[in-house]
């Protein structure tokens, strides 16, 4: 296990490399950088010129794009993660993009990104994670699959991945025990509350229904009394 490239450096130490396809965006993040009086920034429009100039000049940090062609920011990461690319395989990365998915971020830290941030990025939040990084003691591992990774990241994940599904799961029995509630409750409305329509109806039809009982009774034939008994 080895530390990434930028622990224990101060900021005024590090060789960043910036690969941004946006010149804009490229002269922002550049402008934030040498306002932390980093030692050096080198900013590139693609992955194929960084890769150039990083192999012959590793940097401490990388900061890059998601999406660029023809080679994107998460390709770049896992060609430099290879144990072949020794020493850029220790080189931290911080991706900034502006499609800061859960998936995205879950894709990106389990490939050995270190960190992701999402456009537009402040001062502030710049400065803080690059604060954080020289900072972070989690070594690099090499994997069977020939990469190295930030070591305990995928079952930190893993942990964060189930408490999220807990999470999700409780809100849709929620969800599901309202929805069942509400039926529930319109059923028995339904039954006890008769709409005021319905009850004139019911009215009107008990009293149709006392009539007709009262005139069958006036209309049945009376029988003769019985003839009382001779003395």
């Amino acid at each position: 296990m080895k530390h990434h490239t930028a622990y224990g450096l101060g900021l005024e130490d590090l060789d960043v490399v910036v690969v941004e396809d946006s010149k804009p965006m490229q002269t922002i993040i550049r402008s934030i950088l040498l306002s932390f009086k980093v030692a050096r920034v080198r900013t590139f429009d693609s992955v194929d010129e960084a890769l150039q100039s990083m192999l012959a000049e590793p940097p401490n940090v990388i900061l890059t794009d998601w999406r660029m062609a023809p080679t994107s920011g998460y390709q770049l990461l896992r060609l430099i993660r290879h144990r072949h690319m020794e020493p850029l395989c220790y080189v931290p990365i911080l991706f900034i993009t502006a499609h800061g998915t859960r998936p995205l971020v879950d894709k990106a830290l389990r490939a050995g990104a270190h960190h992701i941030l999402v456009k537009p990025v402040s001062p502030a939040t710049l400065y803080n994670r690059l604060r954080w990084i020289v900072n972070d003691e989690r070594p690099l591992v090499l994997e069977n699959s020939g990469f190295y990774n930030i070591h305990g990241i995928n079952k930190a994940l893993d942990v964060q991945a189930e408490k999220i599904q807990t999470l999700e799961n409780a809100r849709s029995y929620h969800d599901n025990a309202i929805k069942r509630l509400v039926e529930v409750k319109g059923t028995v409305e339904k039954a006890f509350n008769t709409p005021a329509g319905e009850e004139e109806n019911a009215e009107e039809a008990s009293r149709a229904s006392k009539s007709q009982r009262a005139f069958a009774t006036a209309s049945r034939p009376t029988r003769p009394r019985a003839m009382a008994a001779s003395r």
